[in-house]
């Protein structure tokens, strides 16, 4: 069996991943978040997705995961490059330009996140754990955090007050700055003096509570007023005795905020964080610097690393960062219209990007809006330490990869049935065992080798193809779908609704005769209630199959609802109304259903 490695760039190396966990069972995971200041973009979403892949393979790998994605909504500043980052703060720019404040906007961007995050199927933001706030932490819910943390760093001498009631990380006072971005003294310097302030002791020292009287997100660490009063609560509990007397009302550092959320909903110490490489320097960076400072955190080297049984002065282990995406291999641009957010991809006429549409229909996305599952799928297929080329070329090519797995997996589904046919019962072949355990260690293979998801993709595609040149009972089907539900936990792109599916004759002669019409009734009693379809089953409860008009309100299409149609456009060909017949299937291919008669009745694909 394989075991996971990772390139912590911490170390600059590949490293067997061991968890901090004694029992080796449980892992501690922090991703820094999205800023909520306008809709996510596909550069950030490469950097969630990878994430995500990770953490799903350590699930594979049989360890329970925490996994927190923070939310920032004050104090990252549009010069973010810098250390000490300059300019404005992202949410006082989009409240500007929204006419709005900047509490409102963060929760507005916010809630779009989490509808893209669970349309990309981020793990983090599915089930129970999308609106758990513990795992989705908001920055300005935590300054107590933050500012207890700034307070240990001034007594431990690591930070110091000016005269403006601003605080600063003192650099020289931590000789391990620079070792995660492998920055060397002079690259800090020069950094550091595109904007020199008179009251810092050195250009390279960073603000870790900034203060700003025009800034519209204040908190003043010495009075009640403008905190949330449980905010307030937990930050005189947290500091009894306050904070430095010097300390004016302001608002934290971008740096300052990840280190607070993560102690406070991970611990200590944490088995790995992860990042885009942007946030490597300054953000990672200084992360690291602070928590040191503020509370002396310290991680052995895993078993067989060249240190182990060394402290590295750092509270993750692993530090893993995602390269950076490129649109037709250059930087994202507005000007260019290659700058594209999950929004506009997913619906662009209705985020009023019609020329997006148009040529997204030109490749043949219906509607010309790309499916959740593509996007995903095209995001993820490379390997997260190298940087990504997308182009609407390549969301192209990612639809023929989806479609190829799921035909696969939709036809498996058939002859798999509803486990009523003897044959399900029977133990798959000794070929098909050994073409399942052979392509899931390819799988498990190129996941554990630092997340290769080319090569993990190529196993999929291996097996399905194997899997085409094959006949299959409804044994070795099963079998192979589990197969493919085994690589899904992790790629996460199929679509479970029903797509496809084959209506016997036996099946449609049960709507055209009304005393088994009746007991049909009993078994769809459930369906029309919880579908909104009552008034069709008291006509089938009645003996009567419905007429086409009827059916109209009806928009989407489950199984059941297609059995129906082709049942009456059935009805309508016995009866010689070809009209209705035509209207039928002409009505089933307007809502993105095909119909194909067959010896057997008829298949119907989505």
């Amino acid at each position: 069996m394989s075991v996971l490695k990772l390139k912590n760039t911490y170390t600059k190396r590949l490293e067997v991943f061991q968890p901090l966990d004694p029992h080796g069972k449980r892992v501690t995971m922090y991703t820094c978040g999205p800023t909520v200041y306008n809709f996510v973009h596909i550069g950030n979403l490469r950097s969630f997705l990878f994430a995500d892949i990770l953490r799903r393979t350590l699930e594979r790998n049989g360890y329970e995961v925490r996994q927190v994605m923070n939310i920032t909504d004050v104090g990252h500043m549009t010069e973010d490059h810098l250390a000490d980052a300059g300019g404005e703060d992202k949410l006082a720019v989009a409240a500007r330009k929204l006419g709005s404040d900047p509490f409102k906007v963060a929760l507005h961007f916010e809630d779009a996140f989490a509808h893209d995050a669970r349309a990309m199927r981020l793990r983090v933001y599915q089930g129970g754990e999308a609106g758990d706030p513990a795992l989705h932490p908001r920055a300005t819910r935590h300054i107590p955090e933050m500012l207890h943390a700034i307070q240990r760093l001034i007594e431990e001498g690591f930070a110091y007050v000016v005269d403006s009631g601003e605080v600063y990380y003192e650099v020289s006072k931590f000789p391990e700055y620079g070792r995660l971005s492998g920055k060397v003294l002079e690259d800090l310097e020069a950094g550091a003096r595109v904007e020199v302030r008179d009251d810092k002791r050195d250009p390279r020292d960073f603000a870790l509570w900034k203060v700003d009287a025009k800034h519209l997100m204040q908190w003043d660490p010495h009075s009640e007023k403008g905190w949330d009063p449980a905010d307030y609560a937990r930050f005189r509990e947290l500091l009894p005795a306050g904070v430095d007397q010097r300390i004016r009302a302001g608002f934290p550092g971008w740096h300052i905020e990840c280190s607070a959320m993560s102690r406070a909903h991970l611990g200590h110490t944490i088995d790995i964080h992860t990042g885009g490489e942007d946030n490597i320097f300054p953000h990672h960076e200084c992360e690291i610097a602070q928590s040191y400072g503020a509370f002396k955190t310290c991680v052995h080297g895993p078993h067989g690393a060249p240190d182990e049984g060394s402290q590295r002065k750092t509270f993750a282990r692993y530090w893993v960062h995602g390269r950076f995406l490129l649109v037709n291999n250059r930087k994202m641009s507005k000007r260019d219209g290659t700058f594209y957010t999950a929004k506009e991809l997913l619906d662009p006429r209705g985020q009023g990007r019609d020329d997006l549409a148009n040529e997204l229909e030109r490749l043949g996305f219906a509607g010309g809006k790309v499916p959740a599952n593509v996007l995903r799928f095209a995001l993820i297929s490379n390997q997260y330490t190298q940087p990504m080329n997308f182009s609407l070329e390549s969301l192209a090519a990612a639809r023929t990869g989806v479609e190829r797995i799921q035909t696969r997996f939709d036809k498996l589904r058939e002859a798999v049935g509803d486990g009523t046919n003897p044959a399900s019962n029977l133990t798959a072949s000794g070929h098909m065992i050994e073409l399942v355990n052979r392509a899931e260690a390819e799988f498990d293979s190129a996941l554990n080798d630092n997340l290769n998801t080319p090569n993990a993709v190529a196993a999929v595609f291996k097996a399905v193809g194997e899997l085409n040149t094959m006949h299959l009972g409804p044994a070795e089907a099963r079998e192979a779908m589990r197969l493919l539900d085994s690589f899904d936990e992790v790629l996460d792109v199929l679509d479970r609704t029903e797509r496809s599916g084959l209506i016997t004759r036996e099946q449609i002669q049960t709507w055209l005769e009304p005393a088994t019409l009746k007991q049909k009734a009993v078994a769809l009693k459930h369906w029309a209630e919880t579908t909104d379809r009552e008034q069709l089953w008291e006509r089938i409860e009645a003996g009567q199959l419905p007429d086409f008009e009827e059916t109209a309100p009806v928009e989407d299409m489950d199984g059941a609802m297609v059995e129906l149609f082709v049942a009456i456009r059935q009805n309508a060909r016995m009866s010689k109304d070809f009209k209705v017949a035509d209207a039928v299937r002409d009505e089933l291919k307007r809502r993105g259903v095909a119909l194909e008669d067959t010896a057997q009745g008829f298949r119907w694909v989505r």
